[in-house]
């Protein structure tokens, strides 16, 4: 491993640019910065304020594990793994067994490259390469499954950018939008950003500080995924009630309507949100109504339906904790 003499400055600014193509999150000098003092206390990354163009000495492997962490924080890597190898028990098996993973994992290398025109950069096919693979009796199947997993686990922890990835590059999100105002994703057919679920799902402290429209947005897209058709409310002026939930098959009543309460930890949702929410519920003859809050339900509010029976439920912090959990989607 090889080291690599620069300015502070011009680390972060390499830093920078690695993570914001892998995460596809625009992030700042500042957070960035934020991020490797907690990940990487007492090192050259406290010295920033006092001096930006101070001479710094980096290995590569040092490097690598900056970008890592930050990439990590951002929720793109879930795992931090420089191994080559996933599980390195299985392939000792393969090979007392006579089989060669790596003459494997060489050969889809090889017959990859022969795919990639570094003149026209595209996503490489591994159907015809599986297929080749298998058509030649050389390889068992799980063998080359592995192969090929071992290998995308790799190009997904390297921090070197491809030209497929900045031809595919969409030119990323600012991670302030989550937060600031609402953001409307691209994809009509989601209501928020699969990364921006990803990062909180890799901080869900951060839950409560996320714009209010947004919130409604999450919201949305979990019973979206459920196989809902779901009819997002205008945001404002909409009598209490933030989302509306249909069955496929019976849609001139709501299933469920939703009041969604981004609120801090510490702020309850109170009684009197109850009891009108109850109102809307029989006013808009859904079965059911939900409060989705990013804190929690007061205890009068919670026995107020007990005893009144009113077909009232809530989704506190924690379940919308598992919420984003269960929609969180990496490559790794």
């Amino acid at each position: 491993m090889g080291a690599i003499v620069w300015s502070l400055q011009n680390c972060i600014n390499a830093i920078l640019d690695v993570v914001i193509i892998k995460t596809g999150l625009v992030v700042t000098d500042e957070y960035l910065l934020e991020i490797l003092k907690e990940e990487f206390p007492d090192s050259h990354f406290d010295r920033y304020a006092k001096s930006s163009e101070l001479g710094i000495r980096v290995r590569s492997e040092d490097f690598d594990m900056y970008c890592w962490k930050i990439r990590q924080r951002l929720g793109e890597l879930e795992n931090i793994s420089s191994l080559f190898v996933e599980d390195v028990d299985k392939c000792m098996e393969w090979m007392e067994e006579g089989i060669d993973y790596m003459g494997c994992v060489r050969q889809i290398m090889n017959l990859a490259a022969e795919q990639f025109d570094r003149n026209n950069p595209q996503l490489v096919d591994p159907r015809p390469i599986v297929e080749k693979l298998l058509d030649e009796n050389k390889y068992p199947w799980e063998v080359i499954k592995q192969a090929f997993n071992d290998i995308l686990h790799q190009q997904q922890m390297s921090n070197n950018i491809t030209p497929t990835e900045e031809i595919l590059w969409d030119g990323g999100i600012s991670l302030k939008n989550l937060f600031e105002k609402e953001h409307i994703p691209l994809k009509e057919d989601e209501f928020i950003d699969q990364k921006f679920i990803n990062f909180l799902q890799a901080n869900p402290q951060k839950l409560e500080f996320m714009h209010w429209r947004n919130f409604e947005r999450l919201t949305a897209e979990f019973f979206n995924r459920q196989g809902y058709e779901i009819e997002l409310g205008p945001g404002s002026n909409d009598g209490g009630v933030d989302i509306r939930v249909f069955n496929k098959t019976e849609k001139d009543k709501p299933y469920i309507i939703i009041q969604c309460k981004r609120h801090k930890e510490s702020n309850e949702v109170k009684i009197e949100t109850v009891k009108s929410f109850y109102t809307d519920v029989a006013f808009e003859e859904a079965k059911k109504g939900l409060i989705a809050t990013t804190s929690k339900v007061a205890t009068g509010g919670k026995k107020v339906v007990s005893i009144r029976k009113y077909p009232l439920e809530f989704a506190e912090n924690k379940e919308v904790v598992e919420w984003v959990n269960n929609m969180c989607k990496r490559n790794i």
